[in-house]
């Protein structure tokens, strides 16, 4: 018998709707210092996030609002930090073809960047006229990241391909690796520094045939430099991030 044709999944351009998010990440950080030790950091937390949008022909708006954020039990954020996010909202434009962008919020802080750009990754881009089993794609996008705790520039290229899935009927499994770098400046102590990112992720979505994100799960790798050339200091770290985004409701 001939397995079931599976229909393209496109993001709709038309509707509304309401999820509700689990946004679990880890990172762990190798720092080099100028002395030559090397630090670890190995930090943990999972945000929950009500998300609402609205869809039409030129993109779909979304509205994320940090519900809750809880740290891990063993090794966690400091509790100032998760409080920092808590409420946090933000807008953005979804694309057609899945792309987030334009992310605005009245309220900035560490953990709820982090939110923001984990939720940049949550929907993976599509081909305009839909994925299907064993498409593949490209797509590149341009916006602002979190570089270690500085805010910078990403340029990532994104290539994509899906596979069909037993169940649920009609849904797909999409795979994404993403080549970025990103560079920016700030300040640290009243000194300028200035960092530079490039890093890899690779992440797995499973999509509903409504193209809901049921599951997306994976790792990003980030080698970052971080210079304050006032001193003459430079330090180097690498950050490995488990992220994992549920569908809760």
């Amino acid at each position: 018998m001939e397995p079931a044709r599976t229909s393209p999944i496109r993001y709709p351009l038309s509707g509304a709707g309401l999820q509700r998010y689990a946004l679990l990440r880890r990172d762990s950080v190798v720092a080099l210092m100028p002395s030559g030790e090397s630090e670890t950091t190995v930090l943990g937390r999972t945000a929950y996030v009500t998300l609402t949008w609205i869809a039409a022909d030129s993109g779909t708006r979304l509205t994320a609002q940090v519900d809750s954020v809880r740290a891990d039990s063993v090794q966690g954020l400091p509790s100032a930090a998760l409080d920092s996010a808590r409420g946090v909202r933000w807008t953005a434009l979804r694309l057609p073809n899945g792309r987030a962008q334009n992310f605005t919020s009245g309220s900035r802080s560490l953990v709820g960047d982090q939110v923001r750009d984990q939720l940049a990754l949550l929907f993976p881009s599509l081909p305009l006229t839909g994925a299907v089993p064993d498409a593949s794609w490209t797509d590149s996008t341009v916006g602002p990241v979190r570089v270690s705790a500085f805010e910078a520039i990403e340029q990532a290229l994104v290539t994509g391909r899906a596979e069909a899935l037993p169940s649920p009927a009609g849904a797909l499994f999409i795979e994404v690796i993403r080549n970025r770098t990103a560079s920016g400046q700030g300040t640290q102590f009243g000194q300028p520094i200035t960092v530079t990112g490039s890093g890899v992720d690779s992440l797995s979505y499973v999509l509903g045939p409504d193209a809901r994100v049921l599951r997306a799960e994976g790792r990003r790798v980030t080698d970052v430099t971080v210079v304050l050339p006032a001193i003459g200091q430079q330090v180097t770290a690498r950050e490995s991030s488990l992220l994992v985004m549920t569908l809760l409701r």
